[in-house]
């Protein structure tokens, strides 16, 4: 019996300890109140994202590379799903440059991304890249040549993650 509890007590010890970190340390998973807690700047708020979730928590201006971001926390289900940091450009180029400065403040920090979609036509100015990090997705775009958006998720596909 007494190795069958140390082997559990392991086993939970090691569950927690990998639990998926997205933004600043905040795990996956967490409620609102948890989140609140570990990011006390964070503000109430309750809005809609059709790839979100509920925004239930936001921080209005985060700076990030010099540029102040807005910090969105979606939850599923009172969970934490993801982290969405978003900063608006005066221009496309202003948004590619803070784009480069993400970037490499990313690379520095995770290494070099698995995915890039570098689009370099002058009509189409973007940036689509993507890391995984110790079970944890980041997604960096530049969308409509203007918004800079950077998505922290739990690299896991939403199907597992739900009940049978």
């Amino acid at each position: 019996m007494k190795p069958f509890l140390v082997c559990a007590t392991l086993l939970l010890c090691s569950l927690s300890a990998s639990a998926q970190a997205l933004w600043r340390g905040v795990p996956a998973g967490s409620t609102p109140a948890e989140v609140s807690a570990l990011v006390p700047e964070a503000r109430p708020t309750d809005r809609s994202s059709p790839t979100d979730g509920r925004v239930l928590l936001v921080i209005a201006a985060e700076e990030l590379v010099g540029t102040p971001f807005e910090v969105a926390f979606g939850f599923e289900n009172n969970q934490l799903q993801s982290v969405v940091l978003q900063a608006q450009a005066g221009s496309p180029q202003e948004a590619q440059a803070i784009a480069q400065r993400v970037t490499a403040s990313l690379r520095s920090r995770y290494g070099l991304e698995i995915s890039t979609k570098s689009r370099q036509d002058p009509l189409t100015v973007g940036i689509d890249r993507k890391w995984s990090y110790r079970r944890t997705s980041l997604h960096l775009q530049v969308l409509d040549g203007t918004l800079v958006s950077l998505r922290y998720r739990p690299d896991i596909p939403r199907s597992a993650s739900q009940p049978l």
